[in-house]
């Protein structure tokens, strides 16, 4: 019940009202847990490794080993051509005149500065009845 002259209403409740929450929140949990076994979600077992008795033991740790390095190198590869490829896009964001592709938009852009800049000089009324006349 909110009280007068108070922007919060109060956070008291009966403990029969408690109780009667916490025991649905419990039922829905266990519910969620016997679907989930229902589809066969299950924790992960972590690999147990190779048994001590099992023939060519050292042979088969030699390969699991050479599998994680390569994964490891992999990555590393990876890494390395993301880290170049952000390098190449950072140096073309800041040098964009150096590629002789990229000349023209910076001619455009110099076009539309100094257009910018004449029109800037006149009233803002002109500017206004200008925009005016170029609507249809």
């Amino acid at each position: 019940m909110k009280r007068p002259k108070l922007k919060k209403a109060s956070k008291r409740m009966t403990c029969h009202k408690r109780y009667k929450i916490q025991k649905k929140v419990r039922e829905h949990h266990r519910k969620l847990r016997r679907e989930a076994k229902k589809r066969g979600h299950k924790k992960p077992r972590k690999d147990p490794g190779v048994p001590n008795s099992a023939p060519f033991k050292e042979a088969l740790l030699r390969e699991a080993e050479l599998r994680k390095q390569q994964l490891e190198e992999l990555k590393q590869q990876q890494k390395l051509d993301r880290q170049k490829e952000q390098e190449k896009k950072r140096k073309l964001e800041t040098n964009p005149v150096g590629e002789p592709s990229d000349v023209e938009p910076v001619e455009e852009l110099e076009q539309c500065k100094t257009k910018k800049a004449k029109l800037s000089k006149q009233h803002p009324k002109k500017l206004y009845c200008q925009e005016l006349k170029k609507v249809p």
